[in-house]
Order: structure tokens, then C-alpha cells, then sequence
């Protein structure tokens, strides 16, 4: 089901315009009554870059709603104000209650939501190594300065619940410290880049369910017996399920449920051939701990045992693949890690302000259902893109806009979802028809 169209013509409207002023003030951006005012300029950034993400400032001044404004004069207001105000705009936007009625799915019906969470890594000027220092390329000056934006979505709604930033420099576990707090009954999914035994301990004690890789170097013990890396128990497994309750880690311990699936042959030899390459060209041979872990795919979890089989965590699991492709549709069809630019600040404005723009579409495309309804993503968002200047000319009015919205919903309604993977169906095709994994 789609999000409610008031709800969403009302936070467009509202982040757009009152709080974009609000932010511009309170920031420094407008000290006194200017040609371009602060919800001026953001509509300009954000719908001209929903329309055509590639497009240089010098495009979008033409679309300001003020007119008048000379190319010049809208490059003059990238400054670091603007970077600080459109950040705030963006943050707000994420704090937005724009969701989409959930589609009954009995497996994901257990739990309070289902959130998944991952981070885009943004390239920037080297002017910005000292604020956010990069992790550096394969040249000295390659690399020097990056940015890192983490994403937490909801699934079951499509709502953009949580975004933050840090250097690109810092690794995604340094961000679990300050995550806002899950409700309980929740599933968590991340990627092996999140994992830490101290973060899963506070998700159990909080009731937040959670499933996740284990590093390699994992640690558990299985009863009384004492602890021992995982892979030296999976080298004496005969079966090709493993589904067992273990104490993990060292310095931390957790009791959970070690679940470990056997590979397929080809998917088995796949993996050692990629190993293989990687250690040849740091001079090294591949360890017997890596050969056995290239033939299982494994999972910690506190999900219970007799309230889910391992089909079901297995299913649950690739659904944190989602956020994946939707920080890829970013990229690719919202311009994020794209800049005409070259001054550090003039970039990092275009960051925050092309994020706003893609959270803004990801709202357009809710009033055709979340990512449940299975929707083409790129087809809908080239549709959103269609919807563009419709959207910014009904801004003003509140009725325009509703009727713009509803006719972009009817359209999407009319987009075919995709065709059914008959060999190996998505994630979401399982949670409708679950089955065991091949």
C-alpha cells in the first residue's frame, strides 16, 4: 500500500519551505532579506537534481523559482553556511514521518519493524583531508579526504529512519556507539562491516532481534566445552546444516545461535578461486581457515529455534541486500559521488543536497508502495524524475500538489513489477514463497 498523500504532500511542503527558512537563519546562510531565500535555494537544489542528477549549477539556476537569478549569483551561495544549512534541511527531512502502509507478509509480521543498515562512501576535495580524512588510493594524493553517510531504513514501510555522517576513514563498527535505539521486538541487519559483540549484547538486552555474518577469526563454544575459532568446527562437520547454540566472542561474550549453511560445489570453488586471487597479489597462499570457510556461509543470531527455522533467517538475512541496491540507486540514478565541483565546500554542499534530493524522490516513490510492492526501482525512478518540475511548479499550493502526487502514484501503479527469477528468486520473492536455499 502506498504512503498517505496528504501526509506526504504536508512533509514536502514543510521541509521545503518553513523548516528550510528556519534552517537558513539559524545557520547563518540569510542574515537579511535576500533575492534567494533559503527555501528558494534548496527547491532549487532539490528538485532540479531530481529531474537531472548530472546537471552543473549553472542548469539550475535557470530552474530557481526566483526570477532573475544570474548563474553567478547561484554559484556565490555555495559557501560553508550553505553546506551547514543544507545538511540541517537533510536531517530533517530524515526525521520526516513519511512511511508507506505495510504489505502483509506473515514472516516479517513477528517483528516491530525490520531495519537494515549499511553507508555510501563519498569522495571530496583534498582541502578536506583534516575534517574528513579518506582512506587513502593507490596514490599518495589518492583518496586523502572522503565523507561516509550511513543509512537506516525500515523495510516493511520504506521509511529512512535514521542518516549520519562521519570520515570516510572510519570503519562502519566506530558507528554502532551512537545508533538511536531500536524498539524492541525489532530485526536488525547489517553488514559484517557493523559487527561487534558489544553492540549484539545491547541489541539482546534491549529485546532487538539481530542476524549477521561472523568475521573469520570468529570464537565460540559450544555447552561446557571450551572455545575454539568457528571454522575449526565447521572442518569436522559432516552435515551440510549446522544449527547450534554457542557462547561467541572473547573479551565480550554472547549466548546466540550459530547457523551455518554448506555452499553448493561451484559456489565452494568460486570462492577459493577469489581468495586465491586476492592473496597472490599480496604474496601470500591461502590459509587452511579460509578453504574451510569459502564451503559454508555463516550466521550468528538471537532469533529463537523453535520460532524460526534456518530457511527463515537465512531468508531474513538477504533482505540486508536491499539497502544495497537502494544506496546504488543513489549513486547511479541520484548523482551522490557526482560534482561539477572542485572547492571542498562547494562539494560537501552538493552531498547533503543531492542526499535530500534522493530522500525526497525515495517519499515520490512511496505513494506507489514500499519495497515490498516490488516495483522496478529504476523505472520508478525515472517516473519520479517526470514528476519533477510538476512537483516543484505545485509546491506552493498544497491542493496542486496533492493532485500532482496522486497522478504519479496512478502511473506508478501502471509499472510491472519484475519478472519472477524462476532458477534462484530474489529475497523477496522467498518471503512470499519461502523455501530452502540453494
Amino acid at each position: 500500500m502506498s504512503a498517505p498523500i496528504p501526509n506526504l504532500a504536508r512533509a514536502i511542503r514543510t521541509v521545503l519551505t518553513a523548516d528550510a527558512d528556519r534552517a537558513a537563519a539559524r545557520v547563518g546562510f540569510v542574515r537579511r532579506r535576500r533575492k534567494i531565500s533559503g527555501a528558494a535555494f534548496i527547491q532549487t537544489l532539490v528538485f532540479g537534481w531530481i529531474e537531472d542528477p548530472r546537471a552543473p549549477v549553472d542548469a539550475l539556476a535557470a530552474r530557481c523559482p526566483v526570477p532573475g537569478v544570474t548563474p553567478q549569483a547561484f554559484h556565490k551561495r555555495f559557501t560553508p553556511a550553505a553546506t551547514e544549512f543544507v545538511r540541517e534541511v537533510l536531517l530533517r527531512a530524515v526525521g520526516q514521518l513519511v512511511a508507506a502502509q505495510p504489505i502483509a507478509v506473515p514472516l516479517l509480521q513477528r517483528f516491530a519493524g525490520v531495519y537494515v543498515e549499511d553507508s555510501t562512501v563519498v569522495a571530496l576535495p583534498d582541502t578536506l583531508r583534516d575534517t574528513f580524512p579518506g582512506c587513502g588510493g593507490n596514490t599518495p594524493s589518492a583518496g586523502l579526504a572522503a565523507i561516509k553517510a550511513h543509512v537506516r531504513w525500515e523495510l516493511t514501510t520504506g521509511r529512512i529512519t535514521g542518516m549520519a555522517f562521519q570520515p570516510g576513514r572510519q570503519p562502519d563498527g566506530r558507528f554502532n556507539a551512537t545508533d538511536d535505539p531500536l524498539p524492541a521486538g525489532a530485526l536488525r541487519l547489517a553488514d559484517l562491516g557493523y559487527f561487534d559483540f558489544g553492540v549484539l549484547t545491547r541489541l539482546s538486552a534491549a529485546g532487538v532481534f539481530w542476524i549477521s555474518r561472523l568475521p573469520p577469526n570468529a570464537v565460540a563454544a559450544v555447552g561446557d566445552e571450551r572455545p575454539s575459532e568457528v571454522w575449526r568446527l565447521l572442518r569436522q562437520w559432516s552435515g551440510d546444516l549446522l544449527d547450534l547454540r554457542v557462547t561467541a566472542g572473547n573479551e565480550t561474550r554472547i549466548g546466540c545461535r550459530l547457523l551455518a549453511f554448506r555452499c553448493p560445489p561451484g559456489v565452494a570453488a568460486r570462492r577459493r578461486e577469489q581468495s586465491a586471487e586476492r592473496q597472490r597479489k599480496k604474496g601470500r597462499v591461502v590459509s587452511e581457515r579460509v578453504r574451510v570457510l569459502c564451503e559454508w556461509t555463516v550466521f550468528a543470531t538471537n532469533l529463537p529455534a523453535d520460532r524460526f527455522t534456518p530457511e527463515q533467517v537465512w531468508v531474513l538475512y538477504r533482505l540486508r541486500w536491499q539497502v544495497e541496491l537502494l544506496l546504488k540507486l543513489w549513486r547511479s540514478h541520484g548523482g551522490v559521488g557526482q560534482s561539477h565541483g572542485r572547492l571542498g565546500h562547494r562539494v560537501l554542499c552538493e552531498v547533503y543536497a543531492k542526499l535530500l534530493a534522493v530522500v525526497v524522490r525515495h517519499w515520490l516513490l512511496l505513494t506507489g508502495g514500499g519495497p515490498l510492492a516490488r516495483m522496478n526501482p529504476v523505472r520508478a525512478a525515472r517516473e519520479a524524475r517526470r514528476f519533477a518540475l510538476a512537483g516543484a511548479d505545485a509546491l506552493p499550493c498544497a491542493r496542486r500538489l496533492r493532485r500532482v502526487l496522486r497522478s504519479l502514484r496512478d502511473t506508478l501503479a501502471l509499472l510491472r513489477p519484475r519478472h519472477r527469477r524462476r532458477k534462484r528468486p530474489s529475497a523477496l520473492e522467498l518471503l512470499f514463497e519461502p523455501q530452502t536455499p540453494s
